[in-house]
């Protein structure tokens, strides 16, 4: 499918990880940090829906989850994708109600819930990544500002 910029996303891939994946995490082009959503529950855990900082390696995020997660276990299906669009986008496709059907579909009290506030968050984060590349803020530009003579003006 095409989006605001042209890239193509299989759409029926990422319902099929939003849909069989214990684990899944979905990396933004424009801040760094991730969506983490874990579907996992027990008699004594509910699922996880969170925004995490990014890690170097799959191995690492195995080992955030044993330290987050302990009584899970590594998951038996986790995967992760880019997702190169904008929030919007990821709501005018359906992701984000799949991902708000999968989290009601656990059964965890809350779980709507933390899916609701980490989109929000997702939001902010993107907003203000958007705001600092436009300021140039934390950017340098390749093309240096040059003065202007008073007759330009």
């Amino acid at each position: 499918m095409y989006s605001e910029n042209g890239l193509l996303v299989d759409l029926a891939e990422v319902e099929k990880v939003v849909d069989l994946c214990d684990v899944f995490t979905i990396i933004f082009r424009t801040f760094p940090e991730r969506l983490l959503v874990d579907s996992r529950i027990s008699p004594k855990e509910g699922p996880l829906v969170a925004v995490v900082e990014p890690v170097a390696t799959v191995e690492e995020r195995y080992h955030w989850l044993g330290r987050e997660r302990p009584s899970f276990g590594p998951p038996e299906r986790f995967m992760f994708f880019l997702w190169p669009h904008s929030i919007v986008f990821l709501e005018q496709c359906g992701v984000v109600a799949r991902i708000r059907r999968r989290c009601d579909a656990t059964g965890g009290p809350g779980a709507v819930a933390m899916f609701d506030r980490a989109l929000a968050g997702l939001r902010e984060k993107e907003q203000r990544a958007t705001r600092a590349a436009i300021t140039g803020e934390n950017c340098r530009t390749i093309w240096p500002a040059q003065k202007r003579s008073p007759r330009e003006d």
